[in-house]
């Protein structure tokens, strides 16, 4: 599970990275109107340095690409239950969310934070609910499967 894990985190590192820099060089304009490949936040943290800018904008995209990817492996985890796993991938996305969105300027304030946070973990609960409601309906099947089977063994006895 573990080999899996990281090359899920590599994966999301790439795409967090080009996700990341894809929306800035889209959204991106300065304080001087011109076009910017970083957020304004981040040029101003690194003294108006662009290059340092994108770095720091390309590596925090990553990361938070990376704990995304790497996340969707709890659901492998034997011992976690489906709520437990979307529970604890949620709390990890939306817990690095906050710091990382401030930073990176893909928000303007803590209100707009706090209401894209409260849409992360709506969705997630939907996400659980839809996959709650298919695995039920598949125990369901899947009992009534071992039912009839048992039920056909009993009469060839």
């Amino acid at each position: 599970m573990l080999k899996k894990t990281v090359k899920n985190a590599v994966i999301g590192f790439l795409i967090g990275m080009v996700i990341g820099n894809v929306i800035a060089i889209l959204t991106g304009t300065s304080d001087t109107g011109g076009v910017t490949f970083a957020s304004q936040k981040l040029l101003d943290i690194s003294g108006g340095n662009g290059v340092v800018a994108m770095l720091l904008q390309t590596l925090f995209s990553g990361l938070y690409g990376a704990v995304c990817f790497a996340g969707m492996s709890l659901y492998e985890a034997e011992r976690l239950s489906l709520a437990a796993a979307t529970a604890l991938h949620c709390a990890l996305i939306v817990l690095l969310f906050i710091p990382i969105s401030l930073l990176l300027g893909w928000v303007g304030s803590i209100v707009e934070t706090v209401i894209i946070a409260s849409i992360q973990i709506a969705a997630f609960f939907m996400i659980w609910l839809i996959l709650w409601t298919i695995y039920k309906k598949q125990v369901k099947e899947l009992n009534e499967m071992q039912k009839q089977f048992s039920e056909e063994e009993n009469k060839d006895k």
